[in-house]
């Protein structure tokens, strides 16, 4: 009996002490190549691996069992160009420059080709782009995404990829974008309107089910397009060398052009067999700590002033923690739905504090007539201009207890953290400031466009004409 207790105890040591040398050991310097998986539009409570289990996502299931998989990793913003900005730059959106759809990057921002190239490592990106100016991305290459006969979007250049990795020479990193699930979503779909399941915010329709049947169907091919990457790896002998993570770029249920969580908290998994321990994090990181990880693990010292910080200590396991606080932006001007309603949000892990700077309430207490911050508050009518939701208690942001006097003291703490960090991005928001109207891209507020199904009444058609104000030069750092 005691044998078998000496036993016990002396594999539970060698266990402890195995993984503390994992966790122990610095993985600065130790230049493994990196592959970055990044999904399109696809939301965190829609995998398996995040408790969904009618989610049809087998691959990043198996793959969480051998990652580390965090709970708590966000995005600044809930949108294509600014979210991959965002990762690309280490700086949130306002500083970037890319706050609204389509935008480029401010002059003068580096980004991840710049700064990785100069340590020896060639960065190559595969896939959907969606980031500009192009000399501010300077990849060693780039394979756009590949048509596939009888899918409804573009799939990853795999042929490109593998003979890339049968060929390399040199560490590299590789961003591995994907179109996927993104819509158009598959017309035909396996599964039936039983198979999905839909979160309490949504209402529980016919529609609303075959809808997500389609997005299951692409959210499949999607999981079929990562295996075939991680196949690949496999195949060319690189997967005990080569960092692979897995994210999406932000949510799409009550998420996409939202700064709730599902919209901004995103799935983040890191798996480096033997190096990086297996399980779960409840630290609280962001995409802008993609880059000064990287810079750490080529070697490198993280550039200064970004907005990012390195997860190495996480990924070794010598923090539990990582930021304080992650934040969120939204605008909804130079969307294809465009509409003024920006908003601000602070999360620390737990409670989560969003202020929306055009409301109704706002408007009538301020006796505001103008037709376009009415038309975009109107779009959100049941919107007061302060929520705040204990996501631990409420993971669905279901009630808002902005209003309670119990937390009166989180909310100004929150409010007071959030305008001050606004302060610090050069946002060009205040509290009781004017709403600006902003010059996008594409998808003007004062111009019709019947694409979209968006109008404008004639005496308000060209009314903004001198008063669209530049984005970069209004938030100027």
């Amino acid at each position: 009996m005691m044998k078998h207790a000496l036993t016990i105890l002396l594999t539970g040591f060698f266990m402890l002490a195995g993984f503390n040398s994992i966790a122990a050991s610095s993985l600065k310097g130790t230049r493994p190549n990196v592959v970055f998986y990044l999904a399109d539009d696809q939301s965190q409570f829609d995998y398996s691996a995040y408790g969904n289990e009618k989610a049809p996502t087998p691959t990043t299931d198996a793959f969480s069992k051998e990652s580390l998989v965090f709970e708590k990793a966000f995005t600044g913003q809930a949108i294509c160009a600014p979210s991959r900005s965002m990762l690309y730059s280490g700086l949130y959106p306002i500083r970037n420059g890319c706050f609204l759809n389509h935008t480029a990057i401010r002059p003068g921002v580096k980004t991840l080709p710049v700064y990785l190239q100069k340590e020896g490592y060639e960065v190559i990106l595969a896939g959907k782009s969606h980031v500009n100016p192009r000399n501010q991305f300077p990849w060693t290459e780039w394979y756009p995404p590949v048509e596939k006969e009888g899918k409804p979007r573009p799939w990853i250049p795999i042929q490109k990829i593998d003979e890339y990795f049968a060929s390399a020479d040199k560490p590299f990193c590789m961003m591995v974008t994907s179109e996927y699930p993104h819509g158009p979503y598959f017309k035909e779909s396996p599964f039936g309107p039983e198979d999905v399941e839909l979160q309490p915010f949504r209402e529980d329709t016919p529609s609303a089910r075959n809808y997500t049947t389609q997005y299951y169907a692409s959210i499949a091919e999607k999981e079929r397009e990562f295996a075939t990457l991680l196949e690949t790896i496999e195949k060319n002998g690189l997967a005990d060398n080569t960092i692979v993570i897995y994210a999406s770029d932000h949510g799409v249920f009550r998420g996409k052009f939202t700064v709730y969580d599902s919209g901004l908290n995103v799935p983040f998994m890191v798996r480096w067999p033997g190096k990086i321990r297996q399980g779960r994090s409840a630290a609280l990181i962001n995409f802008a700590d993609f880059l000064p990880t990287v810079m750490e693990l080529a070697g490198a010292k993280a550039p200064k002033g970004i907005d990012g910080k390195s997860l190495l200590p996480v990924l070794e396991g010598r923090s539990k923690e990582h930021h304080d606080y992650v934040y969120g932006v939204t605008h909804n001007q130079g969307i294809q739905e465009r509409h003024v309603f920006p908003q601000r949000s602070v999360h620390d892990g737990q409670y989560h504090y969003i202020f929306n700077f055009n409301t109704l309430e706002r408007l009538r207490r301020e006796k505001s007539t103008n037709y376009f911050l009415y038309h975009g508050a109107e779009k959100h009518p049941d919107q007061p201009e302060e929520e705040l939701y204990d996501t631990s208690k409420d993971p669905n942001e279901l009630q808002n207890l902005a209003g309670n006097p119990e937390m009166a003291a989180i909310k100004a703490r929150l409010k007071k953290e959030m305008f001050k960090w606004m302060e610090s991005q050069n946002d060009y928001l205040t509290e009781d400031g004017p709403i600006i109207f902003l010059k996008p891209k594409m998808h003007t507020l004062d111009e019709s466009d019947p694409r979209f199904n968006y109008v404008v009444p004639e005496e308000f058609e060209g009314s903004l004409k001198g008063k669209l104000r530049d984005p970069h030069k209004i938030t100027e750092q």
